[in-house]
């Protein structure tokens, strides 16, 4: 082998490993910002099922730690008075929703607005989760306490 020629694979070598160095750098930061935006619908829709179960279920506010300040009133507040406040809260996040979750969320979430019940709870449920993990195949049915 030549000067040259060790030469030229020294340089291709080089430059392949920037190369792939260079996508590697970009398909972690991609990753990372998957698992980041995931991890913040995760925490926003974990919001919206607490203050749908405070609408279904106004006793329910006590379980919860939410951090809101008007919250320590509300908790001591009368049911109707508690659901009037979920009701508001979730107004805000279906329209704040309306920059982040898909088109099924945002269907099932408007129907749980409109008639809350503990169907379109779990519809409203079972849809964030697919929003979130990709695809879901537990049954609705299957998931009700009662």
């Amino acid at each position: 082998m030549d000067i040259q020629t060790i030469f030229s694979t020294l340089s291709l070598l080089g430059v392949g490993g920037i190369i792939g160095s260079y996508l590697r750098a970009l398909w972690d930061q991609r990753r990372e910002t998957k698992l980041k935006n995931r991890e913040i619908n995760e925490n926003k829709y974990q919001s919206t099922l607490v203050f749908m179960r405070c609408v279904l279920d106004p006793e329910s506010i006590e379980e919860f730690n939410i951090d809101d300040p008007r919250v320590l009133d509300i908790k001591k507040a009368d049911k109707e008075t508690v659901r009037e406040f979920a009701k508001k809260r979730l107004r805000e996040f279906y329209f704040n929703s309306l920059l982040y979750s898909s088109d099924e969320v945002l269907v099932t979430f408007k129907s749980f607005l409109q008639n809350p019940s503990e169907e379109n709870f779990f519809k409203t449920a079972v849809v964030m989760r697919k929003d979130l993990w990709g695809k879901t195949k537990i049954n609705i049915e299957r998931l009700s306490l009662k």
